[in-house]
């Protein structure tokens, strides 16, 4: 049978993935410019000193199709400031001056193609970005894209729903680097109604086909949720959770309750 590629150890990705000693990885979302750049970089530092192993950073969207109404309100929010792929670019930057933590960016194929895919992702790599999630763009339409972030060095992440099909699976399997992102049930994000189906059976599939790390994500709200993935994935990515926490005061104390937050699930996946 033949594998997906396994992770490269000489990416960051590869190496916090090898350096995890077994354990369930956080992957925290954060939605770039919400509450604000500045606020965004503050609760980067905060996930890190939590002990995540990587961070998601969502470019704002006005037509999400993945995204429930937490993540909703973040964008509209950022895009109301001015925040696009420019601004987002800029803060993971000025993040990587001071970290070597990893880094995904989470856009959709609109956003990339406005600026264009080679440079977007030239500018990408050169801000210091690991891995790239067009989450709308299946690996057989625009080679031009999937070939600009190849050339640029970084990891493209693809989505294995719970209705992916056997047949479909070795082809985006085939697409992934530095990790798989298995979501845990249909739907939009942010709704915690537990994991569809045979979460540990769609995994199992998953790593018949890659040696690559699973990661989870969507409907992890809570310390429990979390736990409840200890020691059957490689990481859980959380994200509406983290912005319901922004939404409580988007004015004062953000990266508190964000690291606070982030350290409660690193221990509860531990």
């Amino acid at each position: 049978m033949s594998r997906a590629p396994e992770a490269s150890s000489a990416s960051r990705i590869g190496r916090a993935f090898a350096a995890r000693g077994g354990t369930t990885g956080l992957i925290p979302y954060l939605t770039a410019g919400y509450p604000s750049p500045e606020g965004t970089l503050e609760s980067l530092r905060a996930v890190e000193r939590a002990g995540a192993l990587a961070v998601e950073v969502g470019v704002p969207f006005s037509d999400p199709i993945a995204d429930g109404p937490d993540i909703q309100r973040a964008s509209e929010w950022a895009l109301r400031q001015g925040v696009g792929i420019e601004q987002v670019l800029d803060v993971v930057a000025r993040f990587r001056r001071e970290s070597s933590l990893p880094v995904v960016i989470m856009t959709y194929a609109n956003p990339v193609e406005r600026i264009g895919s080679r440079a977007f992702a030239e500018r990408a790599h050169a801000a210091g970005v690991d891995a790239v999630i067009v989450s709308d763009l299946p690996p057989e339409e625009l080679p031009e894209t999937w070939r600009a972030l190849d050339d640029a060095g970084l990891d493209t992440v693809l989505l294995v729903a719970p209705t992916t099909s056997a047949e479909r699976l070795p082809a985006l399997l085939a697409r992934c680097r530095g990790f798989v992102y298995c979501l845990s049930r249909t739907g939009v994000t942010g709704r915690s109604e537990g994991f569809a189906g045979a979460l540990d059976e769609r995994l199992a599939a998953v790593r018949a086909h890659t040696r690559l790390p699973v990661a989870v994500g969507f409907g992890i709200s809570s310390a429990a949720d979390a736990a409840a993935l200890r020691g059957r994935v490689d990481a859980a990515v959380v994200g509406a959770a983290f912005m319901r926490l922004v939404q409580q005061d988007p004015e004062r104390g953000v990266a508190d309750r964000v690291g606070a937050f982030a350290a409660e699930l690193v221990a509860a996946l531990r």
